[in-house]
């Protein structure tokens, strides 16, 4: 029964705690995996499991002397589990950056194909990353130049189908003119004044 508890936390580890990883990532925001990339996300857990499984066998070898053979299974695993987890929340970030720029810098030295550089992320969370601050205006038009809605950025996410959410909080009346068409919302952004006070961006989804 001991071997087959011993077997089985052993699986549990190298296949389940790379989940755990892809979790932690998905929820920072470091991954883009969406729901028809089960492959790439598999093999992305696999990469991860096998990060995990060296940190489980060095917590068997190092806590054998010191925890009884009844608990040393249940204390690495758990031990595993909460390393991978603590880990990932602090490395997610600057790994995902580290990779990046890596790649960029290798395409950059072998003279590759620009179109080939790495995208960190879709556009519009990019931009939004980029601008995001209480004087954040966001003017929305349908494709038609029919305008939607305009105000101060307050929050935004995408879904892993890329359905973007945003809340604006309304401009006030008694500090902005509603802007009532696409042509009249151009000609003020393209002046050069306005252009020296604001930073213009225009983004499109088609």
């Amino acid at each position: 029964m001991y071997q087959l508890n011993k077997i089985l936390l052993t699986l549990l580890t190298i296949g389940g705690v790379g989940f755990i990883n892809y979790i932690v990532t998905d929820q920072l925001r470091t991954t883009k995996l969406y729901k028809d990339a089960n492959q790439i996300r598999l093999g992305y857990c696999l990469v991860w499991s096998l990060i995990d499984y060296v940190i489980y066998l060095i917590l068997l070898q190092w806590l054998k002397s010191f925890v009884s053979p009844n608990w040393l299974q249940i204390t690495v695993t758990l031990l595993t589990i909460l390393i991978a987890w603590i880990g990932t929340s602090l490395l997610a970030y600057p790994l995902h950056w580290i990779t990046y720029k890596f790649y960029d810098w290798v395409a950059d030295h072998l003279k590759m194909n620009k179109l080939l550089t790495t995208d960190d992320g879709d556009v519009w969370e990019r931009l939004l990353d980029k601008t995001f601050s209480d004087n954040t205006f966001i003017y929305l038009f349908t494709l038609d130049h029919k305008p939607i809605s305009a105000g101060r950025l307050d929050m935004y996410s995408a879904d892993e189908v890329t359905n973007f959410q945003t809340a604006l909080r309304p401009f006030p009346n008694d500090k902005f003119k509603k802007l009532k068409s696409y042509d009249e919302l151009q000609n003020k952004i393209s002046s050069l004044k306005y252009r020296k006070t604001h930073k213009i961006y225009e983004y499109m989804n088609i």
